[in-house]
């Protein structure tokens, strides 16, 4: 069975039509107004809350980002300036040690020289500025007695 429709009052057109701007009175478009405002004004605000939480959160992110960059170059500034002194220190000390044993090996080498100097021969014994040249006989003479010397 098919079910009955039951009309309206405005579908059955018992009632005269009215358009809407005839519909509208003072009193409820005076009721109207202040709610569209309201509502408008409370929307200016929903919206300006929001644009002013999203300043906040970009202002501290920028913020805590800078923060952040500052603390690293630091950290780096400090890394550097202690890898720099350690690698320095390190210098000086490979050069301390380099000089130290410069110096050992000095000593050790004229010790040896030393030792070897007096074992050979005595020193030889150089003639003044004032005394005279030996002449060609002399300086044979002498050659001769050197090997002499050295032979024995």
């Amino acid at each position: 069975m098919a079910r009955r429709r039951v009309r309206t009052r405005a579908a059955r057109g018992n009632g005269v039509s009215r358009s809407p701007a005839q519909q509208l009175t003072f009193d409820s478009v005076a009721g109207f107004v202040p709610g569209v405002l309201l509502a408008a004004v409370d929307g200016v605000g929903v919206v300006a809350g929001g644009v002013l939480h999203l300043t906040r959160n970009v202002l501290m992110s920028a913020v805590s980002g800078g923060a952040e960059i500052g603390a690293e170059a630091v950290n780096a500034t400090v890394s550097g300036a202690h890898g720099v002194v350690s690698a320095t220190s390190r210098m000086i000390g490979d050069l301390a040690g380099a000089a130290q044993a410069s110096v050992k090996e000095t000593f050790s080498v004229a010790r040896q020289v030393g030792r070897r100097a007096t074992s050979r021969r005595p020193p030889a014994v150089t003639p003044s500025r004032l005394a005279p040249v030996p002449g060609p006989a002399a300086r044979d003479a002498e050659r001769a007695r050197r090997r002499r010397v050295e032979a024995a």
